[in-house]
């Protein structure tokens, strides 16, 4: 009959601001949208989109999308028309256009895309629909104009080189660089 006290509500506000809900049935990602923009499925954005955070289409984009250090995921409703570039995409739902990624493009099954994909590492999951080209070479003119010249020291390395390079760092770190000359004869 008579209303909660303020200290109740305000504990019952703070509880509900701090849980997180449970993701809605076929929502995506399964992960906290912290830190991750998301384009909704009832939007459709004609024009280009840059950002610098991960990035989950759900809608529609007529235009270029660059993400350059962050993961972008055409959602299993999303559509792109354009060029998208990013350090990782993911894509579930339709693309037409250029995939540019500095590390890895992953279609999943649901994937339907038709244009160009650049990236030195790819995953085409069973039932994904692709047709055109594929080119897997890290040192591609696409992959160094997308990504400038941080491309060459980025992981887009070949997995070994990466990890001669962090066994030469540790060795100069345990010897305190007396080594190091030695290493390179």
């Amino acid at each position: 009959m008579f209303p909660k006290s303020s200290q109740a509500l305000r504990q019952t506000a703070s509880s509900e601001a701090t849980s997180t809900p449970a993701p809605a049935r076929g929502s995506e990602p399964t992960q906290s949208l912290h830190g991750m923009s998301r384009i909704g499925a009832r939007t459709t954005i004609r024009g280009d989109v840059n950002g610098d955070e991960d990035l989950l289409i759900e809608g529609r984009i007529v235009g270029d999308v660059s993400f350059p250090h962050h993961a972008v995921t055409v959602g299993s409703d999303g559509q792109l028309e354009g060029r998208l570039i990013a350090r990782e995409i993911t894509v579930k739902g339709r693309v037409e256009g250029q995939l540019i990624a500095a590390e890895r493009i992953t279609l999943k099954a649901t994937a339907a895309v038709q244009g160009e994909l650049y990236a030195p590492g790819l995953i085409l999951e069973d039932g994904a629909a692709f047709h055109g080209n594929i080119d897997m070479n890290a040192e591609h003119a696409v992959l160094r104009e997308a990504f400038g010249a941080e491309h060459r020291d980025s992981s887009v390395k070949p997995a070994a080189e990466r990890r001669a390079e962090a066994e030469e760092r540790e060795e100069i770190e345990e010897t305190g660089g007396a080594n190091a000359g030695r290493a390179a004869e």
